[in-house]
């Protein structure tokens, strides 16, 4: 399943193309402005409503390229041929008068963006530099806290086995430094906040209810 981002001021977008969203099984969150933090994995398909093209409204084609490799459609009502070219020149994968268009060729565009994205789309892998306390995922660079960095250390080493909060100190130089166990559950907590606020929609690490802690080999889109 894809993921689609739906910024739209007015937030009437996504009701006017849900079907065809729901037809080409795209998990899709909405926003009526850009978020303010974008890096790493965030999404594959961004799907944007502007009155013209002002270059301050397209600017976010550029930013969820280069910070998702995202594809990126503009809507636009009645585009004037300066403003398509403007939009395209600008970043934007396609420009569509939303009430001009019918649903089978949006659905066409849209997974002919998609299929192109996956093509396109290099994979990364999580790292982490423990020197300098930082995780890494393509251009992604998380900075960590010197807890964070380590319970990650012990995740990590181990990909999808879980641990409990016992077995990462024991694991990593907490248990040595006299930490208590609540220190794993905060920093867990702020590694998933830090992940988030970067745009990684599919945070690796997850809790096992009654368990504790592991590191995902891989992620799915509902999970976390």
């Amino acid at each position: 399943m894809s993921d689609c981002l739906i910024i739209d001021p007015e937030d009437r977008l996504h009701d006017a193309i849900a079907p065809s969203l729901q037809r080409l099984s795209l998990s899709v969150a909405r926003s009526i402005r850009m978020p303010a933090v974008l890096a790493g994995p965030g999404v594959d398909l961004v799907l944007t409503r502007v009155r013209h093209a002002d270059r301050e409204q397209l600017q976010l084609c550029e930013t969820a390229r280069q910070a998702w490799n995202a594809r990126v459609v503009v809507f636009m009502d009645q585009p004037e041929p300066v403003d398509q070219v403007l939009a395209l020149t600008w970043g934007a994968d396609a420009v569509v008068d939303p009430h001009h268009i019918s649903e089978r060729e949006l659905e066409a565009r849209l997974r002919a963006l998609l299929r192109r994205k996956t093509a396109q789309t290099p994979h990364h892998t999580w790292e982490l530099d423990e020197a300098a306390q930082r995780l890494q995922h393509g251009p992604l660079s998380v900075p960590l806290s010197r807890s964070e960095a380590q319970v990650l250390q012990a995740l990590m080493a181990q990909p999808g086995a879980v641990m409990s909060r016992a077995e990462v100190m024991a694991r990593s130089r907490l248990g040595q430094q006299g930490c208590h166990l609540n220190v794993v559950d905060l920093a867990v907590s702020r590694l998933r906040r830090k992940l988030s606020d970067a745009g990684v929609t599919r945070v690796p690490l997850l809790t096992e209810r009654g368990r504790g802690y592991r590191w995902a080999t891989s992620v799915p889109s509902a999970g976390g």
